[in-house]
């Protein structure tokens, strides 16, 4: 998490809180559920750089009744959206969304 430029993580918080259907960022180091929501960002995120592309995983805590799969739809679409507008189109990014909960 520390290699990522913050600029890049505010762009991500920003794309993912749009999306309706999110109820909060999924620490990923949870030991147990109570600690498993959060609004930081910080733990949410999983990153692994190559040489051809960047690839994020999300973590996230969705509404119960919700579609999951459009929820993850949208949060792929947006965040892989708003990376790539602020790289100019010349970086690629693949994002992967993780489910932790329901509320």
């Amino acid at each position: 998490m520390n290699n990522i430029d913050k600029s890049v993580i505010k762009v991500i918080k920003d794309a993912v809180v749009t999306v309706p259907g999110v109820a909060s960022f999924a620490n990923y180091n949870a030991e147990n559920t109570s600690e498993l929501a959060s609004r930081e960002i910080d733990n949410a995120i999983e990153f692994t750089n190559t040489d051809n592309v960047t690839r994020f995983r999300i973590h996230v805590v969705l509404i119960q009744g919700v579609n999951i799969r459009d929820v993850m739809n949208e949060i792929q679409i947006r965040v892989k959206y708003e990376l790539e507008k602020i790289s100019k189109f010349t970086v690629k990014y693949m994002v992967d969304v993780a489910i932790d909960d329901l509320m």
